[in-house]
């Protein structure tokens, strides 16, 4: 599974963000504007140099050192800039990394919270393939889109604006967390510091690319996960479908599936997708979801079948979009 990274010309990229006050209808570049597309110009290969490395740092959710590392690439860059840097420890019965926070306090403007996340679906042990360049403008690999590529737009629009003048009066914080991908639970702790930061400041801004290059997005999907726990009755193969046996778990865990996929699949905005299935005589799931195993043979009914991380999202409408010119 790859994904794609398009860089953000630097105009949209601060229009987007908000860094600094442009309006859309101006065609001509302030002088602000033209220092920091200079500046990014000018530094694209180490932002994409950042990029490469970061990718190529596995920081799948439950690779708590992998998460790490990454943080402490951003964080290196970040802290040259003048920001604070803390490392937020989650309990570990969490079993998560925990969360990057770096601050910068100025004396004006308004409070920014800026969001990136740290790590990404690739596991250690799932395929995923290094950075890797298509063109001039495209590039491939695990987490580079998701959200790799909108962290280091965050930290190099942050670097043009300290090399312009303009954050040393800015109030600042970027909040990186280490579980986007697979919150620890119960959410209200993996979450508490977030919020409580968060609560502090003006305007939040996300960077991960939901809305294309055109579009900063003004909501976003709202989700929920299921657990598709089945029993069944177990007995010789011989005997499923009949009334004494019934379908057996496999045959009804395939059923429910599929008709979420009949009922539903055509709703507007919805979407919703079964991560990992698991049945047979004997199951099991880790505690994570990440992994399972079975163990079953042809002439046996299954009597177990689970069903983890069915997730449900609800897509924003397109009035949630916001576009630029």
């Amino acid at each position: 599974m790859y994904v794609i990274f398009v860089f953000f010309s630097m105009r949209k990229l601060l229009l987007c963000c908000g860094l600094f006050v442009a309006t859309q209808t101006h065609a001509q570049l302030t002088s602000s504007e033209e220092k920091l597309i200079a500046y990014v110009n000018a530094h694209l290969d180490p932002a994409l140099q950042l990029l490469t490395n970061s990718v190529n740092s596995n920081s799948g959710t439950l690779n708590i050192e992998g998460v790490k590392k990454v943080g402490a690439l951003y964080a290196a860059d970040l802290q040259k800039l003048g920001f604070a840097i803390e490392w937020v420890n989650e309990p570990d019965s969490l079993h998560r990394a925990g969360h990057l926070v770096a601050t910068h306090i100025g004396k004006k403007g308004k409070k920014l919270f800026l969001i990136g996340h740290l790590d990404t679906v690739f596991e250690p042990d799932m395929p995923a393939g290094p950075y890797t360049v298509l063109n001039d403008s495209t590039a491939t690999g695990q987490g580079v889109n998701d959200m790799k590529g909108g962290d280091v737009v965050m930290i190099t629009a942050l670097q043009a604006l300290n090399a312009t003048g303009q954050l040393k009066d800015m109030n600042v914080i970027a909040y990186f967390t280490g579980d986007e991908e697979r919150s620890g639970t119960p959410h209200q702790l993996a979450r508490r510091d977030f919020i409580a930061r968060a609560k502090t400041c003006d305007i939040a801004l996300g960077f991960e690319s939901a809305g294309g290059l055109d579009h900063v997005v003004a909501a976003r999907r709202g989700a929920s996960s299921w657990v598709v726990d089945i029993t069944a009755t177990s007995g010789h193969s011989a005997m499923i479908f009949s009334d004494k046996y019934g379908d057996g778990a496999i045959y009804e865990a395939a059923r429910i599936l599929n008709t979420f996929r009949e009922q539903l699949s055509s709703e507007q905005y919805l979407t919703f997708n079964p991560g990992l299935i698991v049945g047979g005589s004997e199951i099991s799931v880790d505690p994570q979801g990440a992994h399972g195993s079975a163990s079953g043979k042809s002439n046996i009914i299954s009597p177990a079948a689970k069903v983890s991380e069915l997730r449900r999202s609800v897509v924003p409408s397109s009035s949630s979009f916001a576009t630029f010119a």
